[in-house]
């Protein structure tokens, strides 16, 4: 019975998620009733429903356009991200942070995948906090305070090396990777730091060799690679797969 309320809980965090994946971008204000992002209309209480709402209409909107599918991904993914920290933490301070930690990332990387875009408040904000709750949690301030430098210089130098190599819109490094790398070392510490990026380095190593190779035998690929969105998803399957320890 835990274990369904906990999933209940996180569809209900992923529904919140969702309104502030789909305002910031596109309404850039968090209060009001949601709408729908094609016809601009109040949604109706059951279409605020997590997954079953988008279920019911079928994908669709009320004027037949196609909604996307990420929404109730996002839904179905943060109930097991905090079923996963359940089975991990239990109800425990860690538990408590680390929901927070992947709420962050969610939105980040969702933004990111959608529109290219990573939110300095959101991020730098959350590493603030993540830096003062981990401190007080026992995670060392030295530790958090040292991840979050380091993260943030080398992935500066990293910016810096992508604005030489790969001048214009096809650098693949933002200054919002610099300041998502900077969260993460604030989040996870300087131990965990290297480990959790190796996941999404790895991720989006993979995606940009596919896109190198398709292009070479001429067929159509993106010109962006939303690397913010893999380091946002390695960083939460190294929590989930149990890498972090105090």
């Amino acid at each position: 019975m835990i274990d369904l309320f906990v999933v209940v809980v996180g569809l209900v965090l992923g529904s919140l998620l969702n309104i502030l994946i789909i305002r910031l971008p596109r309404e850039r204000r968090l209060w009001g009733w949601p709408r729908c992002i094609r016809t601009g209309q109040p949604l109706r209480w059951w279409q605020l429903l997590p997954v079953l709402g988008w279920v019911l209409q079928r994908g669709r909107a009320t004027d037949g356009r196609p909604l996307p599918v990420i929404y109730p991904l996002v839904e179905i993914g943060s109930a097991l991200w905090l079923w996963r920290l359940y089975d991990l933490y239990g109800f425990s301070p860690l538990f408590a942070y680390f929901a927070f930690v992947g709420a962050v990332l969610i939105v980040t990387g969702v933004v990111d995948w959608l529109y290219r875009w990573i939110y300095t408040f959101v991020i730098l904000g959350g590493a603030l906090i993540a830096f003062i709750w981990g401190s007080i949690a026992g995670a060392g301030w030295r530790e958090l305070l040292l991840g979050s430098l380091i993260g943030g210089v080398g992935f500066l130098f990293l910016y810096l090396l992508a604005l030489i190599l790969f001048p214009g819109k096809s650098a693949p490094f933002g200054l919002g990777d610099v300041y998502l790398a900077i969260f993460i070392g604030a989040a996870l510490g300087l131990r965990h730091l290297g480990p959790a990026l190796i996941y999404g380095i790895f991720m989006a190593g993979i995606v940009a060799a596919g896109i190198l190779l398709a292009r070479r035998l001429g067929r159509e690929t993106p010109e962006y690679l939303p690397y913010g969105a893999y380091l946002c998803l390695g960083v939460l399957l190294y929590v989930a797969f149990g890498g972090y320890r105090l």
